[in-house]
Order: C-alpha cells, then sequence, then structure tokens
C-alpha cells in the first residue's frame, strides 16, 4: 500500500486466514512483529500521559476487557479510558487548575485521538492485506477517516455528559442500566473497524456490527473471551509494574502497546473473516 491518492487496499485471500478462531490470534502475532513501528503510537500517547497514569494509579487491577482499537493501559488500570473505548471518554490532564489549559488541551487530544485512530486502522487492514505500511499510508487514511471518527469521539462525550446525573439519581438502577451499556458495547466491538475495513458511515458501521455479532455470536464469543482472559491477566502485569517505579512503568506502556496492537490486528483479521470477503473485493482510499 503506497500512500498516494486513490490506491486500494484489497481482500485477496483475507478469507486464508480465518475458519479457526487461533489462528486469528496467532496472524495478529506475526503482523504486529512484522510491523512493529505500529507500536510507536500507542507508546507515544500513553508515554505523554505518564504524570497522569502514576498518579492515579492506585494498586494492581483486574478488569475484563479487551484492547480498544487505539490501544492505551489506561483501559486496564483505575484510570478511566484514553478514548478510544466504546463508551469511556478520558481527557487527560484533568488534574491542572487552569480551565483554560484544560479546555485546550481536550479539544486538541479529541483531534488528535480521532486522526491517529484512523491512520492506525487503516495502517492495521494494510498490513493484513500485505501491503505497504508507510508514514504516508497513517496520514491519508487518518485524513480520510479523522471525521468519522471526530464525530465518534464527541458523540460518546456527548452521551457521557447528558447521562452522568442520571447515573447519580437511578440508585439500584444503575446497575441494570451498566449491564445494558455493557451488552451494547459488546455489540459494538467491531464499530471502529467497520468504518475503516468497509469505509462506512458512523450509523451505518455501528448497525453492520451489531447485525454481525447477532448473526455470528457463538463465534465471536468464542474469539473474543480468550483475548479479554489474555487482556486482564496482561492488566494485573502491568498495573503490579507501575505500581512499583516509573521506569518500570513504561516497560508496561510497552507490553500493552505490543499486545494491543496483536488483538488490534486479530480483531480486524477475525472481522474480515465472518465477513466473508470474497477475493478481488476492495478498499479504496483517498487523501
Amino acid at each position: 500500500m503506497e500512500g498516494n491518492k486513490g490506491k486500494t487496499l484489497n481482500y485477496t485471500n483475507v478469507g486464508n486466514f480465518g475458519g479457526d478462531e487461533k489462528m486469528n490470534l496467532s496472524k495478529g502475532f506475526h503482523l504486529a512483529n512484522k510491523y512493529y513501528p505500529l507500536l510507536l503510537v500507542p507508546i507515544i500517547l500513553d508515554l505523554l500521559q505518564l504524570g497522569t497514569i502514576l498518579r492515579s494509579v492506585q494498586g494492581i487491577t483486574l478488569k475484563l476487557t479487551i484492547p480498544s482499537a487505539l490501544p492505551s493501559i489506561t483501559q486496564v488500570l483505575n484510570t478511566a479510558n484514553q478514548g478510544t473505548d466504546t463508551f469511556n471518554i478520558n481527557l487527560p490532564y484533568g488534574y491542572l487548575d487552569n480551565v483554560f489549559l484544560i479546555v485546550l488541551i481536550a479539544v486538541l487530544y479529541l483531534l488528535a485521538g480521532a486522526f491517529l485512530k484512523g491512520g492506525f486502522l487503516g495502517c492495521i487492514l494494510a498490513g493484513i492485506n500485505e501491503q505497504e505500511v508507510s508514514a504516508s499510508t497513517y496520514i491519508q487514511t487518518g485524513k480520510q477517516f479523522f471525521g468519522r471518527f471526530l464525530a465518534q469521539a464527541l458523540l460518546m462525550l456527548i452521551l457521557l455528559l447528558v447521562s452522568a446525573p442520571f447515573w447519580i439519581d437511578l440508585g439500584p438502577l444503575a446497575l441494570l442500566l451498566m449491564i445494558g451499556l455493557l451488552i451494547l458495547s459488546f455489540y459494538l466491538i467491531f464499530w471502529d473497524y467497520v468504518i475503516v475495513a468497509d469505509n462506512a458511515g458512523l450509523i451505518e458501521a455501528a448497525q453492520i456490527s451489531l447485525a454481525r455479532i447477532q448473526s455470528d455470536l457463538g463465534k465471536v464469543l468464542l474469539f473474543i473471551i480468550p483475548i479479554a482472559l489474555i487482556t486482564t491477566l496482561i492488566g494485573l502485569a502491568v498495573s503490579a509494574l507501575i505500581t512499583s517505579s516509573a521506569i518500570l512503568a513504561v516497560l508496561a506502556i510497552a507490553l500493552y502497546a505490543y499486545f494491543g496492537t496483536v488483538a488490534v490486528f486479530a480483531i480486524m483479521t477475525f472481522y474480515l473473516d465472518i465477513s466473508g470477503r470474497e477475493a478481488g473485493s476492495n478498499f479504496t482510499y483517498s487523501g
């Protein structure tokens, strides 16, 4: 894949990756090793908020989750997600006293996050198709999907702000609401991936994710549960490292970035597999 306008990502032989859920995870390790420069993206993003991480983490954390489409170690710690999971958006440096600075960082963070997620997933798709993964690939796909991922982040932020008072007033009903949101979050696991793989709009991608998981629920569960369990174990390890020292925290960030990228490669491969891509189908990206 070259970073020129109008180039095509094709799905030829994508079907050869599927058929066995374990094969998708194995493929994820292979591709993460092959395209290791991609690890720099989640590593740098987490290092930029290392101070926030060290301030907020208290003790070893146990969370059952899967890496988000742009992995962040904050997802498995006692802090909110970094803004790449379905329902959690964390704006870093919230501990600062300067309101203007907090707002400025929040705006820049949302803008950068939308661009970086599009570029990251665009490179993931290119890597799966054994095409060139380069800086120009990242820039072109980041630009193409910027608007959709920004709208997604703003939508989630608005929903969180609007629903916050209800969480306080609902009392015991908050648990039922949380369960409902977790179920919806599960059915939107492929939301980010569909936007890029199918070049779909925000609402269309959510509908496709819901339909795909509904039609292949058993297969999806067999694929997702092992990844969730592995992520939980890694979360225990990285939280222990972070609570030990700042130097080990850097190692923890690198460890989670690696496995998170493995998981994203595996999930994209799995989605293409259950979507039944035919040889020769394609996706064209534009600058």
